[in-house]
C-alpha cells in the first residue's frame, strides 16, 4: 500500500474546505495546505481536520504548490484545488490505486465536470476535461504556464479513467469577472515575456473565435443559457488579455 499525500494551496476557502476535505481524507494519508494569508476560517478547519499547515507568501502558483509538494512525506501526491471535489467513483478508484498502483507511470491525468453556475457543463469541449492531478513525488514538479502553472514530470503519464472530480468554478457573473480581471492581466504579462504581438485588431478576432469554436463547433448551445453564457464569458477573457498585451505593448515602446 502507498502512501498518498493531498497537497493544496489556499486563500480564505472556508466556503469549500469542509466539502473538499470530506472527500480527499477518505483517500490521503496527509493533507498538506499551504496559506497565503487567510483571513477567514481557513485555517481553523484545516487545523480541526489534523491537516499540516504553513504559510507562505505569494509568489505565484508554481512556487506556492513546489513549497507544499516539498511537505509532503507521500510517495504519491494528489494535488486538487479547493473548488475540486472527488466523487465516490474516484475515492474507490484511488482507493484501488493505492493498493495496487500500475507500474511505469510517473503521473495521472484525471478527468473533471466542469460546474459553471450551478450546472454541469457537458458540451464546449470541456467534458472531460483532462489534467494531471496526481503523480509520483519523486518525479515532479511545478513549473510557469500561461496564468497558472502545470507539472512536468520524468516518465509516463497516464489516465485514470474512473476518477472524476467535480470542479465548481464559478458561483455568478461577479466572481468570474473579478477573476477574469487577474488572471488576463496575468496572461498578457506572460504572452508579452514570450514575444507574443498583439495588433488592434487581435483581440476581437480571437474573441469572436474562441466564442464561435467553443459555442457553434464544441456543441456549447446543447448546455442551454448557461453554455451561451460560457461562452461568453471566456471570449471576452479571451479579448480582455489580448487588450490588455497590446496596452503593455505600447507602453514598452513608449
Amino acid at each position: 500500500m502507498i502512501k498518498l499525500s493531498a497537497a493544496i494551496i489556499i486563500l480564505n476557502e472556508e466556503a469549500n474546505l469542509p466539502r473538499w476535505l470530506a472527500a480527499v481524507k477518505q483517500v490521503a494519508d496527509e493533507v498538506v495546505a499551504v496559506d497565503s494569508g487567510s483571513t477567514d476560517a481557513s485555517l481553523e478547519i484545516l487545523d480541526a481536520a489534523g491537516a499540516r499547515v504553513e504559510h507562505r507568501d505569494w509568489s505565484g502558483y508554481a512556487d506556492q504548490r513546489n513549497f507544499a509538494h516539498g511537505l509532503c512525506q507521500g510517495d504519491w501526491i494528489l494535488c486538487l484545488d479547493a473548488d475540486e471535489v472527488l466523487d465516490a467513483e474516484a475515492i474507490r478508484t484511488l482507493g484501488e490505486f493505492k493498493a495496487a498502483p500500475p507500474e511505469n507511470y510517473a503521473a495521472y491525468e484525471l478527468p473533471s465536470r466542469l460546474w459553471f453556475f450551478g450546472q454541469w457543463l457537458k458540451h464546449g469541449g470541456l467534458y472531460p476535461m483532462w489534467k494531471i492531478k496526481l503523480y509520483q513525488r519523486d518525479r515532479g514538479r511545478w513549473v510557469r504556464a500561461d496564468v497558472h502553472e502545470r507539472v512536468e514530470v520524468n516518465g509516463p503519464v497516464g489516465r485514470l479513467a474512473g476518477a472524476f472530480y467535480d470542479h465548481y468554478s464559478y458561483d455568478s457573473v461577479a466572481d468570474y469577472r473579478t477573476r477574469r480581471r487577474r488572471y488576463s492581466a496575468a496572461a498578457a504579462r506572460h504572452m508579452l515575456a514570450t514575444g507574443k504581438r498583439a495588433g488592434r485588431l487581435s483581440g476581437a478576432a480571437h474573441a469572436a473565435w474562441n466564442f464561435f469554436h467553443r459555442y457553434a463547433l464544441r456543441l456549447g448551445f446543447l448546455d442551454g443559457k448557461v453554455g451561451f453564457l460560457a461562452a461568453r464569458l471566456e471570449a471576452g477573457y479571451t479579448w480582455h488579455k489580448y487588450a490588455q498585451l497590446a496596452d503593455l505593448r505600447r507602453e514598452n515602446a513608449s
